[in-house]
């Protein structure tokens, strides 16, 4: 085992990975970026998918508060049921939307 770990330090070390008596310089910052014509394609899709998925999110609230409503009203449990998981599930929808599209955001960056 030790002779694994020897081979292993002696091909970093030649390699300029590993360095011995000091710390070894941070890799330098890299910025994404698109291949040449493809930014406008990749920023044409991420604004419509963007904005479908906050239309599809803000008609499925209306219509679970619209739900729960007539499910009270009528005094209907499982209406009612329905209209309150249909906000719960609209809630960790939008907080998925939130943290995906910085995630993505992320990936594909602006540059630097």
């Amino acid at each position: 085992m030790s002779t694994l770990a020897a081979h292993l330090g002696a091909r970093l070390l030649a390699a300029g990975q590993l360095s011995v008596g000091h710390v070894a310089a941070p890799a330098k910052k890299v910025c994404p970026s698109a291949p040449p014509g493809v930014s406008q394609w990749s920023d044409e899709i991420l604004g419509w998918v963007k904005w479908g998925v906050l239309a599809i999110l803000a008609i499925s609230f209306f219509v679970s508060v619209g739900m729960l409503v007539w499910g009270r009203t009528t005094h209907h449990p499982k209406g009612a049921r329905l209209g309150f998981d249909g906000m719960m599930i609209c809630l960790v929808g939008a907080i998925l939307y939130v943290v995906g599209y910085v995630i993505i955001s992320s990936i594909t960056g602006n540059g630097c």
